[in-house]
């Protein structure tokens, strides 16, 4: 089966989770398909760069020039470079090497989706990463997208876009985690002088960066909070500083994505304490390299994550309840050691392999079902109507 994928920074080195899950999936697909992803030009992800993917470029269009232009364009930043994108593909016939080289294109993101499923001959699948709600986007892309197949990253999310947009969701694609990469024994990324808590995921008020910083102001003894992600780092020394826990507190920036593993090693505790999360990929990385996890109790996050089994969850905006759950693990080696172990054997259910041959087999039966409704069989007339 001929497979493709479009994204503008999948192909890329630094790569935030949506991308991630595009590389990891066009990478899995390739053992036993052919895949080509249409990416933006950059320096090429090592995850993409010995694979059996054929990546085809497109011109980056995040520059000055085109920056202009976003005060005058309702669209924002990421959708204005995925929109000149298009259109460059377009003048340069890259859709018709997607109608002549693929049977099936995927996307992962709204207006990828509504332009191209309008665009292309083939078939195309997208996966919905979260569900907002009927934002004008999400509108958009539900009254005039011309997709076949509609996948979701999780079981909540199938059940959200069903409620607001009354859509049958063809499957459920989990995101996944390569165990051999991300694993116990790594190198450590960084020493610490006393347990070390770390966090992976943007810099936003949605991930619940505040409560985790108030919750260390509760914890007794010397801990660090060691902060990977993209975003402004100085919002978050402020906060540190004005809560008085500014020496304790480490922002080490954005990080591409295959050094991961390094931190998670790095770290006694992982805590993601999200406002909303569809799924949580930096949770079960983490579980992944045996490192115990603390994240709130949403019910993505729930479908890999039992309260006391293989993780402990706080209730979503708790400050305290993060304290007292952080300084359960912080105070039993014991704890930490049941639940990393426990977290890295349950976690072998979400791998990228398994998860590429769930998208694999939706692709195929529902690519069946609407070729047999596009072009049905003939029905032999009966006797009474010859």
């Amino acid at each position: 089966m001929n497979f493709g994928f479009y994204h503008e920074a999948a192909g890329t080195r630094h790569a935030g989770g949506i991308a991630v899950y595009t590389q990891r999936m066009a990478l899995e697909l390739s053992k036993r398909n052919d895949v080509t992803l249409y990416t933006g030009d950059g320096r090429l992800s090592p995850v993409l760069a010995d694979s059996d993917v054929t990546i085809v470029e497109t011109p980056s269009f995040d520059d000055h020039l085109t920056r202009l232009l976003d005060p005058l364009s309702p669209l924002g930043a990421q959708n204005r470079e995925k929109f000149l994108m298009t259109l460059w593909a377009v003048r340069n016939d890259v859709i018709d090497h997607m109608n002549d080289s693929l049977d099936v294109l995927c996307t992962s993101q709204f207006l990828d989706d509504l332009l191209l499923s309008n665009l292309v001959d083939v078939p195309t699948v997208y996966t919905f990463h979260r569900a907002t709600g009927v934002s004008p986007a999400a509108w958009l892309r539900d009254r005039f997208s011309q997709t076949s197949l509609l996948v979701a990253n999780s079981d909540d999310t199938a059940r959200q876009v069903s409620a607001a947009f009354d859509d049958d969701i063809d499957g459920i694609v989990y995101p996944g985690v390569d165990p051999t990469q991300f694993r116990p024994g790594v190198e450590p990324a960084f020493e610490s002088d006393g347990p070390a808590i770390l966090f992976v995921g943007r810099f936003v008020d949605s991930k619940g960066i505040d409560e985790l910083l108030e919750a260390v102001t509760g914890l007794e003894g010397r801990q660090e909070i060691h902060f990977v992600g993209r975003g402004e780092r100085d919002c978050i020394q402020r906060r540190a500083a004005r809560l008085g826990i500014d020496d304790a507190v480490v922002c080490h920036g954005e990080i591409p994505h295959p050094d991961l593993p390094s931190y998670y090693a790095a770290a006694d505790v992982f805590c993601l304490p999200s406002h909303t999360e569809s799924f949580g990929l930096a949770n079960i990385e983490a579980m992944a390299c045996g490192v115990p996890v603390v994240t709130t109790d949403l019910e993505g996050i729930k479908t890999y994550l039992a309260n006391g089994e293989n993780g402990l969850l706080v209730q979503v905006g708790d400050p305290k309840d993060l304290a007292d759950k952080l300084s359960m693990l912080l105070d039993s080696p014991e704890l930490r050691s049941r639940l990393g172990e426990q977290a890295r054997a349950d976690v072998q259910e979400f791998t990228w392999a398994t998860q590429a041959k769930r998208l694999e087999q939706i692709c195929r039966d529902g690519l069946e079902t609407v070729d047999e409704i596009d072009h049905p069989s003939a029905v032999p007339a009966s006797a009474d109507t010859v």
